[in-house]
């Protein structure tokens, strides 16, 4: 397993100094390699089991340690088919050259690493190196406000993970070992739940940031809404880097559920981001914004899965980060293609992207309709299997809010499609440069319609439950959530105008700073009061 963490970072310090041409054919050339060592591996997963290889000897402060199971070799080989389509999306970007490779490569060995890792200052030292080639990324294009909003960003990222760090220095000195696995094996055999309310909340808190939850998101605007961030990087950080957080919120989550029952405080926060993902994405104007608070969104709606307590729910929320992120990928992409043609992001400023760019008006139509959850698309499965996970109880009612909130903002996003474009500006020579662009997301779009078709198959591969088939009241019940959406959305245009001077506005570096204060208390208070209450 580590040298699915090592090649992506040898190569391209070995391509550094070819010319650019042949570096970006041999890293193309990698990624086929580097698929075929993650596909032996979950097919060893498949067949035996999680394994877990130790590295360093027998000290546990310095060794590390990578787990492979189906479910993170999985997500590890979504990420190997991003970074190779975001590679093969840049080749045509008149900013391209090594440095760009360099970073693109040097990210994804993190990315891999980060959802292999398995103990946790091994974790903490990845997200941290992937914290800084993002941001050195999100700046690639320097002026004054992507050097400012870096900036930004590397301070939020850099406060959090004091606070995992924390976490991960309690841990130590209560176990004497850093290894999630045999962590989950020491808190299994009993610990007083005391013990880990400090550290359970340290860590969370750590990792609130990276997955978005509320408050805690104040960094989006100034990283998607960043006009030097190359449209391929903003794919990688939506859907891959929040993956990663999100996939190990479930770990941490597991690892602590014998000893401290925190559901209740993570289902409060997975409905307050999906709500305010929603209600933020409806306030934008810039199609990076929409689609990176659309993320927020779901990334609320994967921790009401997650959180619920529940195989089903947990098995949807899992298979929700793989959908989410081809379906996501495919709208950066889009995004970026429409953005290069009509000279602007702003949504209001761009209408009949179906006459101007038919290819790529269907493919945001195929990625829009998943993300909605309709039937037979990937979103649509991992959503029903949240929902079936849930049945019963007020946690069904919040993911339904949660999917109408991703309808009206996608009801919203479609209306660029139709209509007729304003003038004749469309640039020619960026019509024919998009042409490569075109082809990535075309083969992303197929990705994701053939994860829908075969959603049985792709659940019996991550091992979770496979989601139920098509019945008339699913179908009707997306039909009355779209209708509703679309009529809100066409009706409500003075409301949303309001919408936006209340909730535009973000959060200062100093107030940002402090809402990571509050979540932490927030989270230690609540694991003190459950854990007193079961004490007593």
């Amino acid at each position: 397993m580590v040298a699915l963490v090592l090649a992506p970072v040898l190569l391209g310090v070995a391509l550094y100094k070819l010319p650019s041409a042949l570096a970006a054919v041999l890293a193309l050339a990698g990624q086929a390699g580097i698929a075929a060592g993650v596909v032996a591996l979950f097919l060893r997963a498949y067949h035996e089991g999680p394994f877990v290889e130790v590295l360093g000897g027998t000290d546990h402060l310095l060794h590390v340690s990578l787990r492979g199971d189906r479910t993170a070799l999985a997500l590890a080989a979504v990420t190997v088919l991003l970074f190779a389509a975001a590679l093969v999306y840049c080749l045509r970007e008149p900013f391209r050259d090594n440095k760009l490779l360099l970073l693109l490569l040097v990210l994804q060995g993190l990315a891999v690493g980060i959802f292999l890792a398995d103990d946790v200052f091994t974790l903490f030292v990845l997200f941290e190196v992937a914290t800084l080639v993002g941001i050195l990324l999100l700046m690639f294009r320097r002026d004054r406000r992507s050097t400012y909003d870096g900036l930004y960003y590397l301070t939020i990222q850099i406060v959090a993970m004091m606070f995992f760090l924390f976490g991960v220095a309690y841990l130590y000195r209560t176990f004497g070992v850093l290894s999630v696995t045999e962590l989950s094996l020491l808190v299994e055999r009993g610990v007083d739940g005391r013990a880990m309310v400090l550290p359970a909340a340290f860590l969370l808190t750590g990792i609130g940031p990276k997955a978005g939850f509320f408050p805690l998101f104040s960094y989006v605007p100034r990283s998607y809404a960043n006009p030097g961030a190359p449209t391929a990087v903003l794919m990688l950080l939506s859907g891959v880097l929040v993956n990663g957080a999100l996939f190990w919120f479930a770990r941490l989550g597991a690892l602590f559920a014998p000893a401290i029952d925190l559901s209740g405080f993570l289902l409060v926060v997975g409905l307050a981001t999906g709500v305010a993902g929603a209600v933020k994405a409806l306030a934008q104007r810039d199609l990076r914004l929409i689609l990176a608070y659309s993320t927020v969104s779901q990334a609320g709606l994967i921790t009401l899965g997650l959180a619920s307590g529940g195989l089903t729910a947990h098995g949807g929320g899992m298979f929700h980060l793989v959908s989410h992120a081809l379906l996501k990928s495919v709208l950066f992409l889009t995004a970026g293609l429409i953005a290069s043609v009509y000279g602007t992001t702003r949504i209001d400023r761009i209408r009949g992207v179906a006459r101007r760019m038919p290819v790529v008006a269907v493919v945001t139509a195929v990625a829009v309709l998943g993300m909605v959850g309709a039937p037979f698309t990937a979103a649509g499965a991992s959503k029903d299997l949240i929902l079936s996970g849930v049945s019963g109880t007020w946690v069904e009612a919040a993911v339904w809010v949660v999917n109408l909130g991703t309808a009206l903002v996608f009801a919203r996003y479609a209306v660029m499609l139709f209509g007729r474009p304003d003038g004749e500006a469309a640039v020619r020579a960026g019509e024919r440069a998009g042409r490569v662009q075109t082809g990535v997301v075309v083969a992303l779009a197929a990705v994701c319609v053939a994860v829908g078709v075969a959603a049985p198959q792709v659940a019996g591969l991550l091992g979770v439950p496979a989601p139920s088939g098509l019945s008339l009241s699913k179908a009707l019940g997306f039909l009355a959530t779209v209708a509703g959406a679309v009529v809100v959305v066409r009706y409500g245009a003075p409301f949303v105008r309001r919408l936006r001077a209340l909730v535009v506005p973000t959060l200062s570096l100093p107030y940002a700073v402090l809402a990571l204060t509050v979540f932490f208390v927030a989270a230690a208070g609540y694991g003190t009061l459950v854990t007193a209450g079961g004490a007593g």
